[in-house]
């Protein structure tokens, strides 16, 4: 699939599924060499493509050089046309005995990811079924007392990590769905402060930047502010922090009097920041990059919780969250349920409590390895100090 976030794009996913066929997600904003590089690595069989722009580039630049690919189809073109992915779904036939459906094992490929290539040409990273599920379950349910703490069914999300990226995919789109949450479809990166007043999610997963550019945001409007709104933003800030530290544990309650003008300011200025991202979050999510900590006091004094999180693409993606429980700030938290973390030398040995070392980690996450290359999977995953596990 050549498409950013869209419904079609979870429907095909679902479908291909239930073929035990795997997906191979692209990016609409990646040249057609890109394109043509993955489509013959994967040995694609069916190609969908979001635009009618994009389709012709593909029949273009890429079709003629693919000769695994059987068909290509558009989602945005017109029902009655030939290539579009509506004539296809009003030509299929009702299944009403479930014949058609031919259930994966958790074994079987759900997603083959293309890493950026930084280091050379994109490598396939190979996700099974078993990878996805495990990593949905170990990170939304092991991690809390009442397994509906992270996400329950009366959450909404807002979509604006691509899909087609293991952090978006795992932890906003399957883990959302396996939970009944919904979720609202972001239009693009400049529309996402719209979006988010629209939606209005309550849970929402995203990278630093997003966080960053609110909190730049108020420190430039307080650095113009008179002196009257400039003290009311800070002090109400302020009050923010200290009853954050305090639910953490980390600092005494407020006074009576503190407690009335916390109160008060939550109400004229906290609530309007709050609004930014909707006025509903009751946990936000980051990961993908550091995240100042700073930042993360911000969003607390704005009784916005941010969890933050580690892991990679060959790891489905999470290794280690914090969670609402257990949480530290500039941490990115505890391994994840199933899974065990080991920091080694280079010798694959652990180097014991408070010295440098190797992150890795063993459990079901741990890719498949990389698509057609086993010199860079080898690389890549070696043998746990037990001995056994693959890490």
């Amino acid at each position: 699939m050549i498409s950013n976030n869209r419904w079609e794009w979870v429907a095909i996913a679902c479908a291909a599924y239930s073929l035990t066929a795997g997906i191979v997600p692209m990016y609409e904003a990646q040249l057609p060499s890109d394109w043509s590089y993955i489509v013959n690595d994967s040995q694609a069989k069916v190609l969908f493509c979001a635009t009618q722009g994009i389709y012709d580039s593909v029949i273009k630049d890429v079709a003629p050089s693919a000769p695994t690919l059987q068909t290509t189809m558009c989602l945005d073109a017109a029902k009655g046309e030939p290539h579009a992915f509506a004539t296809a779904m009003a030509s299929v036939a009702e299944d009403a005995d479930g014949k058609l459906i031919i259930e994966p094992t958790v074994d079987d490929l759900a997603s083959l990811i293309y890493t950026s290539g930084t280091t050379g040409k994109p490598k396939g990273v190979e996700l099974t079924h078993n990878n996805i599920s495990t990593n949905v379950l170990g990170a939304a349910r092991t991690m809390v007392k009442n397994p509906n703490d992270f996400v329950h069914q009366g959450d909404r999300s807002l979509a604006f990590l691509p899909w087609a990226h293991s952090y978006g995919q795992t932890c906003e789109l399957w883990l959302g769905i396996a939970h009944g949450c919904s979720a609202g479809i972001c239009r693009g990166v400049p529309s996402i402060l719209e979006d988010l007043q629209l939606v209005k999610p309550t849970v929402l997963f995203a990278v630093p930047t997003l966080y960053k550019k609110v909190y730049d945001g108020v420190n430039n409007i307080m650095e113009t502010a008179n002196p009257r709104r400039k003290y009311l933003m800070q002090r109400a800030l302020e009050l923010g922090r200290m009853n954050a530290a305090h639910k953490q544990g980390l600092g005494p309650p407020l006074g009576f009097m503190d407690r009335l003008a916390f109160k008060a300011l939550d109400s004229i200025v906290l609530s309007k920041i709050r609004a930014r991202f909707g006025g509903n979050l009751r946990y936000a999510f980051v990961a993908g990059a550091a995240c100042p900590a700073e930042v993360i006091k911000f969003m607390d004094a704005l009784s916005i919780p941010v969890l933050e999180g580690y892991g990679l693409t060959e790891t489905s993606p999470i290794i280690t969250i914090n969670s609402p429980e257990q949480r530290l700030v500039g941490s990115v938290g505890r391994a994840i349920g199933g899974v065990k973390v080991h920091v080694v030398d280079e010798e694959g040995k652990d180097v014991g409590v408070g010295k440098d070392g190797e992150i890795c980690c063993t459990g079901p996450n741990i890719m498949k390895g990389y698509y057609n290359n086993p010199e860079a999977t080898d690389e890549v995953i070696s043998v746990a100090p037990d001995g056994v596990s693959r890490m």
